[in-house]
């Protein structure tokens, strides 16, 4: 069996969980309140089981330490039981996503829970233990990316190995996605950090300013130009010149950002006179600029000399992993700009956030979290801190009821969670009960055992009977 390691502040609870856990069968048994301790004893075991006492640790310092730690060393895998009252504090929700397979939040009475029906056996053996998910983590100037997604690992790389360079690039993403933050990300990176840093939103300006925004102009040169004004390329200086959605240039304004990417030359509007521009240049767009192309809509000449360097962004949606990082992120944040204090998120919140669509992308996130922590009560997230349209996904994809429902014993809750999870087993193995069970690391009759305890052999076979 899963020698487990218990990690709590309070010494009666260690001592009790110890005392209790080696009478159990338990060859060994460590009980400790040091993250380091934990930590190495976690990294000794094939398929560690641990026990985080959350309602010991007040304020969570000590808890945020080892998730800290967990995370930087890496715990290849990972089976979490935490002691609370149904939700999680901050730094174990974070923890729960990215590193546990399978995560049971059980009351503080779990004393009796682990010694009936060999509850303790049960969580380890059920536990699918999987490589701790590879990420990147990659910082400057205070800008910083942090992604578990595979498919935004290239874009980091690759972006780490040009963000020096003093080249025009191009990034291309939907609205929302984070293509501000990457071009600031870019600057902070380059030997141009310590000098301006210019955006200029194109599709926010009417096509007649756009040009004197870019290149500036003198006085007289339209009406109401009543005096000399300097543009956006001059204003960078030699630092770096950020624009956003290019492709509402016309084709003039486009020949005329050409010339200054092939050349550094450019006038002001309403003069001859040619001026240098040693800005960097980083362009943007939420649409497919070949695209616009093929529909001469966008010129050829600019779009393959912007081409040469291209980062794509992908959308939220695509970036399931990251959720619930990047709203721990915006909860810190805005905990801190409001002078708010959250210790706990429930469960339910995490799941309405990854099952949601995010169609405004990190800009959407960003709005709800901050919505959310205002309206937090009793220093805890719930679901009804969130928008409708928030909570509303999560009901639609979440057919049993929730475990957190009035009235529900700690048994019927422990049910319930072990419920939902052999149902996803069963799914992901196509209801296969022989690979199923041999999923969970438990004998096919023991999981037949507990479908039939669980209710769900008897759904089954009406299914198989329709």
């Amino acid at each position: 069996m899963t020698a487990p390691i218990v990690f709590s502040t309070d010494a009666d609870i260690r001592g009790q969980l110890e005392g209790r856990l080696v009478t159990e069968g338990t060859s060994e048994c460590v009980c400790t309140d040091s993250p380091e301790a934990a930590l190495e004893r976690l990294q000794e075991q094939p398929r560690p089981l641990l026990l985080i006492d959350v309602l010991s640790d007040g304020d969570h310092s000590i808890t945020a330490e080892l998730q800290s730690l967990l995370m930087e060393r890496r715990v290849p895998a990972l089976n979490v039981v935490t002691f609370g009252n149904g939700s999680l504090p901050r730094p174990v929700a974070a923890l729960s996503d990215l590193l546990s397979v399978h995560h049971s939040v059980v009351d503080r009475g779990v004393l009796d829970a682990l010694q009936s029906d060999d509850r303790l056996a049960d969580i380890a053996a059920q536990s699918c233990p999987r490589p701790m998910p590879e990420f990147r983590r990659v910082e400057a100037g205070g800008v910083h990316f942090t992604t578990y997604t595979p498919s935004f690992f290239s874009v980091i790389d690759d972006l780490l190995r040009v963000a020096h360079r003093d080249v025009t690039l191009l990034i291309v993403g939907e609205t929302g996605t984070g293509k501000t933050t990457l071009a600031r990300f870019i600057h902070q990176r380059s030997s141009r950090r310590d000098r301006p840093f210019q955006n200029l939103a194109c599709g926010a300006l009417p096509s007649d300013l756009i040009e004197s925004e870019l290149f500036g102009h003198v006085r007289g040169a339209f009406t109401g130009a009543d005096r000399n004004k300097i543009g956006r390329f001059e204003a960078a200086g030699r630092g770096t010149l950020l624009l956003d959605e290019i492709d509402v240039l016309d084709p003039k304004q486009q020949a005329k950002l050409l010339k200054v990417i092939e050349t550094g030359e450019y006038e002001m509007v309403g003069s001859t006179e040619s001026r240098h521009s040693e800005a960097r240049l980083i362009v943007a767009a939420n649409v497919n600029l070949e695209e616009l192309m093929r529909k001469s809509q966008f010129r050829s000449d600019l779009y393959y000399r912007l081409n040469v360097l291209e980062f794509r962004l992908p959308p939220l949606r695509d970036r399931q992993p990251d959720i619930v990082p990047l709203a721990m992120e915006f909860v810190d944040e805005f905990c801190e700009e409001h002078e708010i204090v959250v210790r706990r998120i429930s469960r339910e919140f995490l799941r309405a956030l990854q099952e949601h669509r995010w169609s405004g992308n990190l800009r959407e996130l960003k709005n709800h979290i901050r919505r959310a922590v205002l309206f937090c009560e009793n220093e805890e997230l719930t679901v009804s801190d969130l928008a409708d349209s928030v909570v509303c996904a999560e009901g639609r994809t979440n057919g049993h009821a929730k475990s957190t429902e009035p009235g529900w014993t700690l048994a019927d809750r422990i049910a319930n969670s072990e419920r939902e999870m052999l149902v996803q087993a069963l799914k992901a193995n196509g209801n296969n009960r022989t690979r199923t069970a041999k999923a969970l690391g438990i004998s096919r009759v023991g999981l037949y055992k507990k479908l039939r305890r669980l209710g769900l052999a008897e759904e089954r076979q009406k299914a198989e009977s329709t």
